[in-house]
């Protein structure tokens, strides 16, 4: 995807009201499989093959091929409507980047308009589930939000992924506590300071509570056996994570 354009966007099934995009029938889509190389689909069709940024599925199914991009989740091979139970807000299936399921609800379509501004706004090639959010969402029965929440998705693209995305286990440590948890952790470096500033959040919900009440100054985060992060946890998410935050070198490898 273009990060000067807004999404090239196909709908496989029934035209979406406000969603400006192609429009293919379920019985012509001989392929679609994702092409994280440049965060694009490339939908087969007997007269061709076309790469859209975005795929719908307006209460159709689809057999799709899309490569492992988070270790916590193994990508399905078909998606639709039977789905819907167990995606984020129906609409964001775990592992299946820039494909939204909806059932042409006012609120998914509303939900749908939010995502689609975010990606143009921030220049954003790829959409995908938080799968700690999504859990969390079942968990809670499934409410819906009184407004579509930007932390609850991830938005990225080539140069944010660049400047190192890690998502696994880490083990964090505070005296004699130790403990290992999912973490999701980014970062950038800082011209103002010359810093390496990084982030990121500590999805078991247990472990988090626990290393927000530690002494300041004392958690450190390693991966991979490595040297221990100073870190800090500063406060939980309305998702049940808890945000964490440090200067210098990070856990993870550049």
């Amino acid at each position: 995807m273009s990060t000067a354009d807004a999404p090239r966007i196909v709908v496989i099934g029934a035209r979406v009201p406000g969603v400006d995009g192609a429009v293919i029938a379920p019985s012509d889509v001989v392929g679609l499989r994702f092409r994280p190389d440049r965060d694009a689909w490339t939908v087969t069709t007997p007269a061709g093959a076309l790469d859209y940024d975005l795929v719908i599925l307006p209460g159709t199914t689809a057999e799709i091929a899309v490569p492992a991009l988070d270790p916590r989740v193994i990508p399905p091979g078909t998606v639709g409507p039977t789905d819907a139970e167990s995606a984020y807000l129906g609409m964001l299936v775990d592992g299946v980047p820039n494909l939204v399921l909806t059932d042409g609800s006012h609120e998914q379509l509303q939900t749908l308009q939010a995502w689609l501004t975010w990606m143009y706004t921030e220049a954003a090639t790829r959409i995908l589930s938080r799968p700690p959010v999504t859990a969390r969402w079942i968990q809670r029965g499934r409410r819906r939000p009184s407004r579509p929440d930007r932390d609850a998705i991830d938005l990225s693209n080539d140069h944010v992924r660049d400047e190192g995305v890690y998502t696994g286990s880490a083990v964090f440590r505070s005296g004699d506590y130790e403990a290992v948890s999912p973490v999701r952790l980014a970062g950038h470096l800082e011209p103002l300071d010359g810093n390496y500033h990084w982030y990121g959040t500590v999805d078991d919900q247990e472990i988090g509570a626990a290393l927000k009440k530690m002494p300041r100054g004392s958690v450190t985060v390693s991966v991979g056996g490595g040297a221990g992060s100073p870190a800090m946890v500063t406060d939980k998410t309305v998702w049940g994570t808890y945000r964490l935050v440090g200067v210098g070198a990070p856990p993870y490898p550049l």
